[in-house]
């Protein structure tokens, strides 16, 4: 009877941890704009994972099948890339802050970590400015190395210039002057190529307006780290200097940085070990401070 007993829980045990590691996709609307996600998991605290520019929810695979086992995980896929919507003309960053909104309400996520990788970074810092209640904590992906400040008249006539390059020619303006500070030396060459195809194969005119929206709200970071009602965490490559002085004076609830080595702006596909081990640390503190 024993046996039998113990054998019945074994397959029962065993079905569960498949079934938390399964992924659920699917689609939710957001101001009219189809969201692309994938959800699997079971627990209570849910790690929502936010890619960068021009990349999608799949680059969060390998933390996908490390975190399930533990807690819910949602990906997406931000309207106007991946496999998301792009019939919208509002690119700002309070229309993604809406969409991240809508995603935790329409999913009915608890105890929700935001994880923001690049660009999102700022998504991240408005989301908890504008709805801190939705949020049991924030992390920055190889982002917010400091604070952005307001551009100068020439630093906008720069913008402006770079901006009307990127228009005319997206795919070598990206390559020349963008993709030298995407990888390191070692960056393995498929990680490379898969970046810089998802990148060509991106709407050249959405990802130019959602660049250009990035600017405006950069110039913003400083009251945003002012407003925040959470502690900031970052998970960085090591290979830019993190600015820890500004940071921490202008984030009034505390700030701090994990450090993954030698990796370039993507550390979570270059380095995944170091990385779920950087962001379970971080998961485990912000959860032992509720």
């Amino acid at each position: 009877m024993r046996h039998l007993v113990a054998y019945i829980f074994l397959i029962v045990w065993l079905t569960a941890c498949k079934e938390n590691g399964k992924k659920e996709p699917g689609i939710i609307t957001s101001d009219g704009v189809k969201i692309a996600y994938e959800k699997c998991g079971q627990g209570d605290t849910a790690i929502l994972l936010v890619h960068g520019w021009c990349i999608n929810k799949e680059y969060w695979e390998s933390q996908r099948k490390f975190f399930c086992p533990r807690y819910t995980v949602v990906t997406i896929d931000l309207p106007g890339f991946g496999k998301s919507g792009t019939n919208r003309t509002d690119w700002s960053f309070d229309a993604y802050t809406e969409d991240i909104k809508n995603v935790i309400r329409q999913l009915g996520l608890k105890k929700v970590i935001l994880v923001g990788h690049s660009m999102s970074g700022d998504i991240v810092l408005n989301m908890d400015n504008k709805y801190p209640s939705l949020l049991a904590g924030i992390v920055g992906i190889d982002n917010l190395h400091e604070p952005g400040s307001v551009y100068t008249d020439q630093r906008n006539k720069e913008n402006d210039a770079f901006f009307r390059m990127l228009s005319a020619t997206f795919d070598s303006t990206v390559k020349l002057f963008m993709a030298p500070y995407f990888f390191q030396p070692s960056t393995d060459s498929s990680i490379v190529n898969r970046v810089m195809n998802d990148i060509y194969s991106a709407n050249a005119s959405i990802a130019t307006s959602v660049l250009r929206a990035q600017t405006l709200i950069s110039q913003k970071e400083k009251p945003l780290m002012q407003g925040l009602s959470h502690k900031l965490y970052l998970i960085n490559s090591d290979v830019t200097p993190v600015r820890t002085d500004s940071l921490l004076k202008y984030c009034r609830k505390g700030f701090q940085a994990e450090l993954v080595p030698a990796t370039g702006h993507y550390p979570m596909l270059e380095k995944p070990e170091l990385f779920n081990a950087a962001l379970q640390k971080v998961i485990g503190e912000i959860l032992a401070a509720q």
